[in-house]
């Protein structure tokens, strides 16, 4: 089977500088500074984590091809994986923050494991809002490593400082992405496990059944667990983080339709138009084109 032409570039980590502690803060002026307006508009698959935090005027930002709306205290938080946009419009101002997969999920101490857990990175939302408290805090921590990352000499001690600081400012923002929520129940963790083993196997497009043997329950525990948590049924579960995949590789590749569908587990092309459409409102062509026509 051809796999899909990647023609989306694929954003890594990368700072000469910074790359011995992760962590990298910087404005939106700043970025922009950094690489031609035809490099920053494009879509790209973010590699590492991203915190964006409006800091004045308003604007927008695309998240697999969601449009969110921006102005003072608006969050963005974008996964490894994920596939963004941006879209500024003229006097917004934003804090950005990268980070290194391997900073927030340490394969180190059990201490640095149990901090990172208290994050709870899993539920947070792509979009959330910080209340003037919480926009404070942010303002006052980003200040704060701000300065440690700008020293001259980044030695031991300033790597050390650096990711403290970023435990303090992540786990601050932590409380506005996942409000009062009490500790994770029987079906948001099956929920959470599920998403997990979709990942793997989304160019599969796997049945329900299949689910749900690799998770060791029945199907129709897997049914009513996902009805009850999300309102829809583990099929649709499937359907739509397929559908996901499908936009992502129309936008990142050349490979034609048919071949993606094909790639996805679609035997005949016009079951997987049929399938597109019904999920994403328009045929897989069209739905490319638009996008594409956005991006330039």
């Amino acid at each position: 089977m051809t796999q899909p032409r990647k023609v989306l570039r694929e954003t890594r980590f990368a700072s000469a500088r910074l790359n011995p502690i992760g962590v990298e803060l910087m404005t939106l002026s700043e970025l922009r500074s950094r690489v031609s307006e035809k490099l920053f508009f494009e879509t790209e698959r973010v590699e590492f984590f991203m915190v964006l935090v409006a800091t004045e005027g308003r604007g927008e930002h695309l998240v697999d091809f969601e449009r969110f709306k921006l102005h003072t205290g608006h969050v963005v938080f974008v996964r490894p994986g994920q596939v963004q946009q941006w879209q500024p419009a003229n006097g917004l101002e934003a804090d950005v923050l990268l980070i290194d997969p391997a900073v927030v999920q340490p394969k180190a101490s059990k201490s640095q494991q149990g901090t990172m857990a208290l994050l709870r990175l899993e539920e947070w939302p792509v979009h959330f809002t910080l209340e003037p408290d919480g926009l404070a805090a942010w303002r006052s921590l980003a200040a704060t490593l701000r300065r440690e990352l700008d020293r001259p000499l980044l030695d031991g001690l300033s790597a050390a400082m650096a990711r403290e600081l970023l435990v303090c400012l992540m786990l601050s923002l932590s409380r506005s992405a996942t409000g009062h929520a009490t500790a994770p129940t029987v079906q948001t963790v099956l929920v959470r496990r599920l998403r997990h083993e979709l990942e793997g196997l989304v160019d599969t497009r796997p049945s329900v059944a299949l689910l749900a043997r690799r998770l060791r329950v029945s199907t129709s525990t897997l049914t009513r667990t996902c009805k009850d948590a999300l309102g829809h049924s583990a099929k649709e579960e499937v359907d739509r983080r397929v559908a996901l995949e499908a936009q992502r590789l129309l936008v990142h590749s050349t490979s034609t339709s048919v071949a993606i569908g094909e790639l996805l587990g679609f035997s005949e092309p016009t079951n997987f138009v049929k399938f597109f459409r019904r999920l994403v409102g328009t045929t897989p062509e069209a739905f490319r084109q638009a996008h594409r026509l956005q991006s330039r």
